[in-house]
């Protein structure tokens, strides 16, 4: 297989067009852009300078070589005159312009609908956006300074262009005699504003997705239907009061087959549903093919064209380990490729040697299925009724007794030799949104399940999806939104995972509410204080086993799986899992759970936001709280400033926290105002 890279730079640094021989079916990767420092020649730690190199690459794949076949659709795509499906992707690098002061391993940045999640994740002070070039953007460069060399690329097929977002050009499958493939499929939209016109793309509010465009001459077989939960009866809107096409003043609508036009208009209120006959499919599984073989690519090719050669020895690539990290849906995506079978390359060697997946709960992606939306994602309210969120959903392999199937996240892997390490880690609105009890107990709820040698569980406590800057009202939710922190947790977490992969330094053990410990308990058997004026989210997802063979799907309801959520002290805090300063000394109570307002499904889960509900600051102010004032707990500055100082000592001897963040955390709680 022949690999080029051609530079398509200033003349300083344009490059011949160089050709090499490599395993991995990647045929070439053009770089567009190369700046030489960036980040304002910025210098970071031993490492030292970096540079950002963005570009693409092509590949192409063998439909019938078994690494392949199990991809969806991927015997419909069309193929060259060597039988090859081809792709292509956007590639983004950012690395150490000597990569001999790096640290020898790539960490792979899974992008979420296009947009990058690491530096956000672990950098403090960042502000990145999705194109880090400014000291700014890089924040105080936590990865820089441990010498990453930092790999993204697009892997969503459907994704919009705009916004710097980062995305995969994948074939679209036809029939054998040349008519597009066409299936009836389910479609559900919620929206964040009123609108007469709603794009078919729309996931969660968001329409960042080219949507499955309807077939219109077969509109009388499509459905649209309402509802104002998950569970309460659909309510079927008459055909003649709706249309394919835009109306944006709910008048005069154009016809289109990517919109509807609804005249009595979209409500808050309501989750809404689409039956219709979808067309033209993304060959969507190929994103897990074009992952591993970049990264194979990227990590064993020596010539020069592999990007990551510039500033290397020549012949010798610089590159001995990759690490995958991803956040929410992008945390389900490498989760899911290990799943798939896809953490091995042509030549049978592993891809990741540590996969990383925050926040992604019990859940995988629709990514390798027929009609995928990998942006969309089950919930507890939204999307209730998607795929994604079915058995397995365990590391460990073993007969799920509801269904009497077999599986598990790692089978795949470990039948071939290639399973990565595994940090799984969850925030708290994981176990309330995400069903996270079912990664770690059976389906009734009532016993742990073993934990895999090569994983282990992190549970970080009482915060929510993507922790706030600080507590704030929130458009939808009526609780202030949860600023307790786990980027601490992280960074350490990396540093550990970084030991486990490159010396065999065994990480701290797991780390997660369980039932064996009391810290798992049914929803029933939570007691939450009694807080004047704090409503109480009571409505925790239930999971039932689905039929995908009816449109809409529907619950199988005498098959349904226990979800447990965490035990919580006193004031309302998780007991179990990782507790970071904020939650051992905390300034109120902090939940992984929100309740949505009036006029949009009020008291229905909040979707990623959970809550803080401050104490009181003195004795005087809490009345009929039955929690503590912040003067009763703390007496003084000093004395809370102290208590920090314990719990971030705690930590670091734990594992759990870097010494420069308890430094950092003990200075923040110093410049706290507590008000009494």
């Amino acid at each position: 297989m022949t690999a080029t890279i051609r530079s398509i730079l200033p003349a300083a640094l344009c490059a011949a067009l160089l050709t090499s021989h490599a395993e991995a079916r990647i045929v070439r990767i053009d770089i567009q852009k190369a700046g030489t420092p960036t980040f304002e020649a910025a210098s970071f730690g031993k490492t030292g300078q970096y540079e950002k190199l963005d570009g693409r690459a092509y590949g192409e794949l063998d439909p019938r070589d078994p690494l392949n076949r199990s991809i969806v659709y991927i015997d419909k795509a069309p193929r060259n005159a060597a039988g090859m499906v081809e792709y292509s992707i956007d590639v983004s690098i950012i690395k150490p312009v000597d990569m001999s002061r790096g640290n020898g391993t790539i960490f792979y940045d899974v992008t979420n609908r296009g947009g990058r999640r690491a530096f956000d994740a672990f950098h403090v002070g960042a502000n990145p956006g999705n194109n880090p070039v400014s000291s700014k953007d890089a924040g105080d460069g936590f990865l820089m300074k441990a010498g990453y060399t930092l790999v993204t690329s697009g892997w969503q097929g459907d994704i919009m262009p705009g916004g710097g977002r980062v995305a995969g050009q994948f074939p679209v499958p036809v029939e054998a005699d040349d008519k597009p493939v066409s299936k009836r499929i389910t479609a559900e939209y919620i929206v964040t504003q009123p609108s007469y016109t709603l794009s078919l793309g729309n996931e969660g509010g968001r329409a960042e997705a080219r949507p499955h465009a309807a077939v219109l001459e077969r509109k009388d077989e499509a459905r649209l239907m309402r509802r104002k939960g998950p569970l309460t009866a659909r309510e079927p809107i008459p055909g003649s009061e709706w249309s394919f096409g835009r109306c944006p003043d709910g008048k005069n609508p154009v016809p289109s087959d990517s919109h509807l036009c609804y005249p009595a208009g979209f409500s808050t209120d309501y989750v809404y549903e689409l039956v219709y006959v979808a067309r033209d499919p993304v060959v969507m599984g190929i994103a897990f093919a074009a992952v591993r073989d970049l990264v194979s690519f990227l990590r064993h090719d020596r010539t020069a064209a592999n990007p990551l050669m510039r500033g290397a020895v020549a012949g010798e690539n610089p590159v001995r380990h990759a690490l995958g990290f991803g956040r929410s849906q992008s945390g389900r995506f490498i989760k899911d490729l290990v799943n798939e079978g896809f953490n091995i390359d042509e030549s049978k060697r592993r891809i990741f040697d540590g996969i990383l997946p925050l926040i992604s709960g019990s859940r995988v992606t629709l990514t390798n299925m027929e009609f995928a939306t990998p942006g969309r994602v089950p919930s507890t309210l939204t999307q209730h009724y998607y795929r994604g969120d079915q058995f397995p959903f365990t590391y460990a392999t073993l007969t799920d007794p509801v269904t009497g199937k077999r599986g598990g996240w790692l089978e795949r892997c470990t039948a071939q030799g290639v399973c990565p390490k595994v940090f799984h880690m969850d925030s708290g609105t994981e176990a309330w949104g995400a069903r996270n009890s079912l990664v770690i107990t059976d389906a009734a709820g009532k016993s742990d399940l073993p934990i895999p040698e090569n994983v282990r569980l992190y549970y970080f406590a009482s915060t929510q999806h993507g922790p706030a800057g600080k507590a704030a009202p929130s458009l939808l939710c009526k609780n202030l939104s949860n600023p307790n922190p786990y980027r601490e947790g992280l960074r350490a977490l990396l540093v550990a995972m970084q030991g486990w992969v490159e010396a065999g330094t065994v990480p701290p053990p797991s780390r997660f509410p369980r039932v064996s410990d009391g810290t798992l308990v049914k929803p029933s058997e939570l007691v939450f204080p009694d807080i004047p004026g704090a409503p109480v989210f009571d409505r925790l997802g239930d999971h039932y086993v689905k039929n995908f063979d009816v449109q809409p799907p529907e619950y199988i309801l005498d098959k349904r799986y226990t979800v447990l959520v965490p035990k919580v002290d006193a004031d309302g805090n998780d007991i179990g899992g990782i507790q970071s300063t904020a939650r051992q000394v905390p300034l109120g109570t902090y939940t992984g759970w929100n309740l949505r307002k009036e006029g949009s499904m009020e008291n229905e889960f909040c979707d990623l936001t959970g809550s803080f509900i401050p104490f009181a600051k003195s004795a005087a102010e809490r009345g009929g709280d039955p929690r503590p004032s912040l003067g009763e707990r703390y007496g003084d500055k000093s004395s809370y400033v102290s208590l920090v100082k314990a719990a971030a000592d705690k930590l670091v001897g734990e594992r759990f926290l870097l010494q420069e963040d308890a430094a950092r955390l003990v200075i923040e709680a110093e410049r706290t105002e507590l008000g009494f």
